[in-house]
């Protein structure tokens, strides 16, 4: 919630001393080179405290652009309003996306077809993207994948400004718009406060009754940072709160982090691989048993009240208590209190900084033909995404639920099925890595040639028939990999 979320904020800077902190459990850079910040960079000029469009928007807009999303997969109520929009007035909806999903398809979308790492490119020089946003009231949606792409958020920053078309974000996760605001990123305060801008310091400092400088001045660092640090022994303590390590860049690495600190503390409502390495577990009170507010990618607040009265604390209570037992008060205990604290700092005198202006990176895809695999191998660029229903941790003993996941599939072109040696609709098809593989059913879909795609995190069928989280089956953990890495595929059972 926003105020668990400012909670943790608030702890970082007055307890710990830290801009180490990023509410983004997923990952946040391109693969295979240098950590950009663009994504960080984006979020501080382009998302915190903005409200510029909204459902209203949407239900009158001439024209919506997608990119980097997958509306009924990662945010289906925007899919909804979409697909309402479209069946009653012919809404145009045009994507930048490997293939045609099935979503795409109810929203009669044209879909410019894009590798991954090539969207950047699309943003910055596709006519049909000009025309379309250039209609009054046109919308520009990106999602949380695009910051796997190099230049691909500041292109479509770009891209919004040339045509004058309404930017927003959309994220997958309930929490991750509120925990923007709320400053739980490694280069932003509470409030929409840049953390190198000492005005925005001070307000905070002067709000929070702390001494002038106790706030560092530099940003801190990402997940992706924090992780490699742990590991690497530079950092001796964590506090892990609501983390599946699987849904992050490299969860091996992650499980190493875990192990090398020194203290590991893990707020969380259920057994994981972090409370299972932790020094200490707190557990806190699920949606259900708290009070909160969710604020949701129009930057619209959505209070709720409890639903079931029990002795669970919610974090902001916990962090309160533990903030106090280092000598601390930070306010959070009441969720009442912590409302009126946001709302007395949602006015700064801080500038907001200025987009990114990243250019697109180099396509993987060229790259990965200049590799010479072996015969009934190819090398391609990996394409991938969370489905709705999928062997997410929200799923856990829901079993009919989680049986009507799609079967997973590995999506690949009539070319590249071809030069796998004739892998037809069906055929088992292993996509691999040097860190492991997983093996699905082909399905030949018109996509770019030089890609595959498989779902993030696919729900397999035991032996009994019962749908489980298989070990090894997501992506990320079985390949070690994100969306635009190369990998290689073969036919299973082949060379």
């Amino acid at each position: 919630t926003v105020e668990d979320a400012y909670a943790y904020a608030k702890l970082a800077r007055a307890v710990l001393g830290t801009n180490d902190i990023d509410f983004r459990a997923r990952p946040i850079n391109p693969p295979a080179t240098p950590p950009t910040g663009e994504e960080a960079q984006f979020l501080a000029s382009s998302v915190v405290g903005v409200v510029d469009v909204t459902y209203s928007d949407v239900d009158t807009a001439p024209a919506v652009v997608l990119a980097g999303l997958e509306p009924e997969d990662e945010c289906p109520i925007l899919f909804l309003r979409l697909r309402k929009a479209y069946r009653k007035r012919g809404l145009e909806v045009t994507a930048v996306a490997p293939f045609t999903s099935r979503g795409l398809a109810k929203l009669g979308a044209t879909v410019l077809t894009a590798a991954p790492g090539e969207e950047a490119g699309i943003l910055d020089n596709a006519e049909e993207l000009q025309r379309s946003l250039s209609k009054p009231g046109a919308i520009l949606f990106v999602g949380e994948r695009l910051a796997q792409v190099r230049g691909g958020l500041s292109a479509a920053v770009r891209l919004a400004e040339r045509t004058g078309a309404k930017l927003a974000w959309g994220p997958r996760r309930a929490g991750d718009r509120g925990a923007v605001d709320a400053g739980c990123l490694p280069n932003l305060l509470p409030g929409a406060r840049p953390v190198t801008d000492p005005v925005g310091r001070a307000e905070l400092e002067q709000a929070w009754g702390l001494p002038a400088g106790t706030i560092p001045a530099t940003p801190g660092r990402d997940t992706d940072a924090i992780i490699a640090a742990a590991a690497g022994g530079e950092l001796r303590a964590l506090v892990v709160a609501g983390v599946d390590i699987d849904d992050l860049a490299d969860p091996a690495l992650a499980e190493r982090a875990l192990s090398t600190v020194d203290f590991l503390v893990s707020l969380e409502v259920r057994a994981s691989a972090v409370t299972r390495a932790a020094s200490v577990v707190l557990p806190v009170a699920p949606v259900a048993e708290k009070a909160g507010t969710f604020l949701n990618w129009e930057g619209r607040l959505r209070s709720f009240a409890i639903t079931l009265e029990t002795t669970a604390m919610p974090d902001a209570r916990v962090l309160d208590a533990l903030a106090s037992e280092m000598g601390v008060e930070i306010g959070c205990r009441e969720v009442g209190a912590i409302r009126r604290e946001l709302r007395a700092l949602s006015h700064t005198a801080a500038p907001r900084p200025v987009p990114p202006q990243l250019g697109p990176g180099i396509s993987a895809v060229a790259a990965a033909a200049l590799d010479l695999p072996a015969p009934g191998t190819a090398r391609v660029v990996l394409a991938t995404w969370p489905e709705l229903i999928d062997a997410g941790r929200l799923l856990d003993g829901d079993d009919v639920l989680r049986r009507t996941a799609r079967t997973p599939v590995v999506r690949l072109s009539k070319q590249t099925a071809a030069s796998l040696g004739g892998v037809t609709d069906g055929d088992p098809v292993r996509v691999s890595t040097d860190r492991g593989s997983i093996t699905l059913p082909a399905l030949l879909t018109d996509m770019p040639d030089g890609v595959v795609w498989v779902p993030t995190n696919p729900v397999q069928l035991a032996g009994t028939g019962s749908a489980s989280n298989l070990p090894g089956a997501s992506v990320r953990r079985a390949l070690g990999v994100v969306s635009g890495a190369v990998v290689t595929v073969s036919r299973e059972g082949g060379a």
